[in-house]
């Protein structure tokens, strides 16, 4: 049994049993549009997708307490280290998803959501042929604007240049949601960035003079 095969079954169980993480989606989808029910209040359903450990994650629920915060994830020791780091700050006003991004349709109902951040997905740029499996896409576009209440936002960061401009034009092309603030220099164009609290895959290209690509969305 390899090391890697080790450390992933070690963590199945943790996954299964935490009682901030729905690892089962059959679970997740039958709460699509009774989150409130979930979380035992209205408020704001915020949701982030993959930004691979909990820095901005931990520190954005316990500063939003009067919203409610879904993560989605499909690595068990992501899944339950972030949790586990969320619980310190000892807000529990957030659950993480074991489930594909792509599966948001299913998972929320029409005017659900009021925001998603959506940081550095995979681009999937080793062949052509593994573009098919890139978060962004005419349907996930779609459905992102289906499930976004009227007036909120989706924000979205990469550091692959040529990604952002693919998803800038498959925006532009098949959707209705306006462009509120582009960037390909978002650290030094968009004035309220915040270096304090930044993803990790942030705080490493900083570190390497790398720029990133912002954009932000309004219904």
């Amino acid at each position: 049994m390899s090391e890697k095969y080790k450390e992933i079954n070690a963590y199945i169980q943790k996954v299964e049993d935490h009682e901030k993480i729905i690892d089962k989606e059959k679970e997740a989808f039958e709460k699509k549009w009774l989150w409130w029910e979930y979380f035992e209040n209205e408020n704001d359903l915020v949701v982030e997708i993959w930004t691979w450990l909990w820095n901005f994650f931990s520190w954005i629920v316990s500063k939003n307490p009067l919203k409610n915060f879904i993560w989605f994830e499909i690595r068990y020791k992501r899944l339950f280290v972030t949790a586990e780091k969320t619980l310190e700050k000892w807000w529990k006003n957030f659950v993480l998803l074991k489930s594909m991004a792509q599966n948001i349709y299913k998972i929320f109902e029409k005017w659900e959501v009021s925001l998603t951040y959506v940081f550095f997905p995979d681009p999937w740029d080793k062949k052509d042929r593994q573009r098919k499996n890139r978060l962004w896409s005419e349907k996930f576009i779609s459905d992102l604007y289906v499930i976004t209440k009227t007036w909120w936002r989706v924000i979205f960061k990469t550091d692959h240049l040529w990604y952002f401009e693919d998803t800038l034009e498959l925006i532009r092309v098949f959707s209705k949601w306006n462009i509120e603030k582009l960037s390909y220099d978002y650290e030094n164009e968009i004035e309220d960035f915040d270096k304090k609290n930044l993803t990790e895959f942030e705080s490493i290209f900083r570190e390497h003079k790398m720029k990133i690509n912002y954009l932000e969305l309004r219904k």
